[in-house]
């Protein structure tokens, strides 16, 4: 059991049917593996459910589970062998903009931005977050990174091609 934000208990099986989706949502954005993702979320209620006497949560259960399924998701990528620590490190730092909750059509468009460039070759990501983030000139960028400014303008226009790809998917 547990105690909503308007004082009224909910039981574990309405936390569940409530957070389920939006969780798997939230590591599958990370992890981009559904069954992975559904894994994570179903050991998460596995555990909650074991340590229901012991765990006590000061505010609400979205943000609890929210922030634990990002924690299980980065472990998962860890472990699994299949991303390097660097890569784990930029996604860790764009997981904090997953999708919280269904959102507007932007916040989605701006969670799938997030997810692809945290996915993005190192060079490709470099050049378009220092674009995009940055907003420094192509000229700047390539001065920068020693490469000429076709080469800066060749990796923004993969990195686009890449996030297009991976948004429609």
């Amino acid at each position: 059991m547990h105690q909503s934000r308007s004082g009224k208990v909910v039981s574990f099986e309405e936390q569940f049917r409530v957070h389920y989706v939006l969780l798997c949502r939230a590591a599958y954005y990370i992890v981009l593996d559904q069954d992975a993702a559904r894994d994570i979320v179903q050991d998460f209620f596995l555990y909650c459910w074991n340590k229901r006497h012991d765990i006590q949560i000061t505010h609400d259960f979205k943000s609890y589970a929210l922030r634990s399924i990002k924690n299980a998701s980065l472990r998962y990528l860890q472990k699994s062998g299949k991303v390097l620590l660097e890569e784990i490190k930029v996604i860790e730092a764009m997981s904090e903009y997953f999708p919280e909750d269904d959102g507007s059509e932007e916040e989605r468009r701006n969670a799938a931005l997030w997810a692809a460039v945290s996915r993005m070759p190192e060079q490709r990501r470099k050049v378009f977050l220092m674009s995009n983030q940055e907003g420094l000139k192509y000229k700047d960028i390539a001065d920068v990174l020693g490469i000429s400014i076709n080469t800066v303008k060749t990796q923004i226009k993969q990195a686009l091609q890449f996030y297009g790809r991976n948004a429609a998917g």
